[in-house]
């Protein structure tokens, strides 16, 4: 009893998520077959990414496949016009890498990156740019353009001729007799349209949705938005850049108000209560503070240090006690009273 209903929980589970995470259709790797290859997919060049992610089902040192995207102008093999290829090799002593290949004069380029050694969780292909493979969300970049231009130069002049996508699932002979790569992982695809600004390509359900308040984004195939400087604030969906964090609330303390309407942190040697102040007060004399306080702490007794200057409590010299009587006043004057008294000053 307690088994079967085991088995109606997990089926359960992997309802929902089938339901929750649409858009990401599986690649099918049956038992005993090395090669899988998708049906043609309508595939747009210059507004369309193709995205793998690879979920690792179980650890193994002795992985070998690959993964090849290709593009042909309509549903006919002898219509192939280039390819991206992929190959991991996990056994120690090889390496992973990333191929172009062109139709029309064979040429294939090779890149080798040490970033690739690990299987990623997640590969884009976007046909548009000169870099046109990442991985892991952009953290990993692989371009061709300075490697091998004469065969990335080919490939971008048959860009316009794509049309169809067909994705490959290579399973490495070499592999011992018996194994399955579908043990290991599983493997799902999707296409994906750029996300217009303020909003974000979800993982889950391959939309576009709205940045949340207080974040922003340029579009794109972004999958985050990014959070506006401390203490400022964006209505959701609508931040496009940095520059649109400008609807701010109070300052907190330790920050004052700037001429645009940031809040920025306070000097050492400097405090403020916070709120719309448009500058921080300096310490008095014989007091210090750290960057962003709300108020100074005075010196032990006996030392002192000129007020403003005070960064810590290592700046509180014995016998510097701060100025006072006429010499302070000399100090803290604006610049017009300074002029004004300035014959009291030379007294």
């Amino acid at each position: 009893m307690k088994t079967r209903t085991l088995i109606l929980l997990a089926a359960l589970v992997s309802a929902v998520r089938g339901w929750y995470e649409t858009g990401w259709t599986q690649l099918e790797l049956e038992r005993g077959i090395h090669s899988k290859i998708t049906d043609y997919l309508d595939f747009n060049p210059l507004d369309t990414r193709v995205q793998l992610r690879m979920t690792q089902l179980k650890p193994d040192e002795n992985l070998q496949f690959g993964v090849q995207y290709q593009f042909f102008e309509e549903e006919r093999r002898t219509s192939f016009v280039s390819s991206v290829n992929f190959d991991w090799d996990t056994k120690p002593g090889h390496k992973n890498g990333v191929f172009l290949y062109n139709s029309e004069d064979f040429s294939d380029c090779y890149e080798e990156n040490p970033e690739m050694l690990i299987v990623p969780t997640i590969t884009s292909i976007d046909v548009d740019s000169d870099y046109m493979v990442e991985l892991n969300n952009g953290k990993v970049k692989s371009s061709f353009k300075e490697k091998c231009s004469e065969a990335f130069k080919v490939w971008k002049q048959n860009q316009n001729r794509i049309r169809k996508l067909a994705i490959r699932v290579i399973d490495s002979h070499l592999m011992d007799e018996g194994f399955n790569l579908q043990d290991y992982f599983t493997l799902e695809y999707r296409l994906v349209k750029a996300c217009p600004c303020g909003t974000y390509l979800s993982d889950k359900i391959s939309l576009c949705l709205d940045c949340e308040e207080d974040h922003y984004s340029a579009g794109g195939y972004l999958n985050h938005c990014h959070q506006c400087p401390y203490g400022s604030y964006v209505p959701a969906g609508i931040g496009f850049s940095e520059r649109n964090c400008t609807f701010w609330y109070s300052c907190p303390s330790g920050y004052y108000l700037d001429m645009v309407g940031r809040c920025r942190m306070c000097s050492a040697g400097h405090y403020s209560p916070g709120g719309d102040v448009p500058y921080c007060t300096h310490c008095p004399d014989d007091s210090y503070s750290k960057p962003g306080a709300r108020h100074c702490i005075k010196c032990p007794h006996g030392t002192g240090v000129e007020g403003g200057k005070g960064t810590s409590v290592y700046d509180c010299k014995e016998g510097a006690e701060g100025d006072s009587g006429a010499t302070a006043i000399c100090k803290t004057v604006p610049v017009i009273q300074t002029l004004l008294l300035s014959a009291y000053c030379l007294l």
